[in-house]
């Protein structure tokens, strides 16, 4: 491993440690409360629609169908592993789950729990933001993906929307009363160390894949082996 990306993952995994455990030991930071009581009362139409649009997407099942929406075109262009780690994003929600039992913190108080919600016992909680979990892991693997196998004004297309979808996600649950400031901040901190596991998981699946294609091609083609001697 790079050794700059292995400083990177180990910061990210402290920090996100460290939020963590101030959620669970000190509840809402005054901060939280600041930005809360700031925005109470916006209301303009427009930014409201957007945000909920926004937020829309990591609601109930849209994931689960968004996420083998995506799974399944990488099946159809026969990227098997590649639909499969697409669905291996899904674990962010089970990662989001864990931590708000262990933390227990509680959402703001505009927040109002859908009857209709089915992840009810965990949602109840407000840390971490489930929502930018799933954003960051799902559309920041979407957008790996693409720059990995597309180009032209396609690849740069599906990576911006990709891009702006995982930057809006965490202000439009703050705006929407959904969230605490520090629950985004460290959702975004998990979910993109989260990503980084998901992406060196895949990458080491495809070096491993790599050397039994070799190792194959060398049973079928003698004469492509190589004697140290």
């Amino acid at each position: 491993m790079d050794r700059k990306l292995a400083i990177t993952l180990g910061l990210l995994l402290i920090s996100g440690i460290a939020i963590t455990l101030a959620a669970y030991f000190f509840g809402v930071f005054k901060f939280d409360l600041k930005v809360a009581f700031a925005l109470r009362g916006e209301d303009d139409p427009g930014i409201a629609a957007l945000m909920t649009a926004v937020s829309f997407l990591g609601d109930s099942w849209v994931p689960v169908v968004t996420v083998f929406a995506v799974a399944a075109i990488c099946a159809w262009k026969k990227r098997w592993i590649e639909a499969v780690f697409v669905v291996a994003t899904l674990s962010s929600g089970v990662l989001g789950g864990v931590l708000k039992m262990l933390v227990g913190r509680v959402r703001p108080p505009s927040f109002t729990l859908n009857p209709w919600d089915i992840f009810q016992y965990f949602n109840q909680y407000s840390y971490p933001s489930g929502h930018v979990l799933y954003f960051v892991v799902f559309y920041g693997f979407s957008a790996y993906l693409a720059w990995k196998f597309l180009s032209g004004w396609l690849q740069w297309i599906i990576i911006a929307v990709c891009t702006t979808l995982i930057v809006l996600i965490g202000p439009s649950r703050i705006y929407l009363g959904e969230h605490w400031v520090s629950d985004v901040i460290g959702s975004y901190i998990i979910g993109t160390f989260w990503l980084i596991i998901l992406i060196l998981l895949y990458q080491f699946v495809l070096y491993r894949r790599g050397l039994k294609e070799d190792d194959v091609d060398s049973l079928e083609n003698p004469e492509n082996i190589t004697y140290p001697y």
